[in-house]
């Protein structure tokens, strides 16, 4: 799962993308050869941890990409492609044996090994969830924030966390698999369809790829347990980032079927300086629908912080 290129050298792989156009295979095929994974080893109190990670791009600034459901790198890849020839890029594969802690302090040693002092950090859905912790954890090392479809954890999710932590694991696959995929349809394939994008086909072989791996119910126990973590422990606040000096940026849509408008009502709050960009038709997914909008709005929020 971290790594799916060896997906790409299966029958399998061919079966998957049958339906997709073949241009659009190529381009994963080709990203897929000039983009591989970087190891690195992390050593705790706890022990080793292996992390993988997407480096590439050139530039004086960082650009930290972090994933959502699907927890690897790979799958920011448009994001990867719109900005390595002007910034680093750092796109990393969660260690799924870590705590919500023991990820942001993996992110900072792989910040470190490869020499950067600091990054502009985007998290979409999940992956919001974890920059915003980054950030707090590691602020020096955090440039600013782009958070894409996200929301702050209350203590009202820890309840119905806990209770999925108990669930999930006893699940079998072959029960966990169908509900897996009706999540995924109603958060970014429903919308795709209903929009008649291009790229419908290409996205839900995608996530068959990824379902096929095996690893999807490990990743969804994995988050679910970091996301129990955040839910214990004191909300995010304003105050958290007083004195910090960086910008926060905010992609949101208003007919999201996973963020509620409570909800984005509430990491507004927690940002009340940030800048806000409101769609009103792109779900969950404005990165897809509305790819290019999006890449402006945050290449401009980067070029101002130049």
């Amino acid at each position: 799962m971290s790594s799916q290129t060896s997906t790409q050298k299966s029958a399998g792989f061919d079966e998957i993308y049958a339906r997709v156009p073949r241009e659009q295979v190529a381009r994963l095929k080709v990203f897929r050869s000039t983009h591989p994974y970087k190891q690195l080893t992390v050593g705790d109190t706890k022990g080793d941890t292996k992390w993988e990670y997407i480096s590439c791009g050139q530039g004086e600034q960082a650009l930290l990409l972090l994933p959502g459901a699907l927890s690897v790198g790979e799958s920011l890849f448009p994001f990867i492609e719109a900005f390595e020839n002007e910034y680093r890029i750092i796109a990393p594969s969660y260690a799924l044996s870590l705590t919500m802690t023991g990820l942001c302090l993996g992110l900072a040693h792989i910040l470190d090994s490869e020499g950067l002092n600091q990054a502009h950090v985007f998290g979409g859905s999940y992956g919001g969830l974890v920059a915003q912790y980054f950030a707090r954890q590691f602020p020096h090392q955090t440039r600013s924030l782009i958070l894409s479809h996200t929301f702050v954890l209350t203590p009202r999710f820890a309840k119905p966390l806990w209770i999925a932590g108990k669930i999930f694991p006893a699940f079998p696959q072959k029960l966990f698999v169908p509900i897996l995929r009706m999540r995924l349809n109603k958060m970014l394939l429903s919308t795709l369809r209903a929009a008649n994008h291009p790229e419908t086909e290409f996205w839900r072989a995608y996530l068959n790829e990824a379902i096929a791996s095996d690893l999807l119910k490990k990743v969804f126990i994995h988050q679910n347990n970091c996301l129990l973590e955040l839910a214990r422990q004191p909300q995010f606040t304003p105050d958290d980032l007083k004195g910090w000096p960086g910008k926060v940026l905010i992609i949101e849509s208003e007919d999201d079927p996973a963020i509620t408008a409570r909800d984005r009502a509430l990491l507004r709050s927690t940002y009340p300086n940030a800048q806000v960009h409101a769609f009103r038709d792109a779900g969950h997914a404005s990165s897809i629908l509305k790819r290019e909008e999006v890449l402006s709005i945050i290449g401009s929020f980067l070029q101002k912080d130049r």
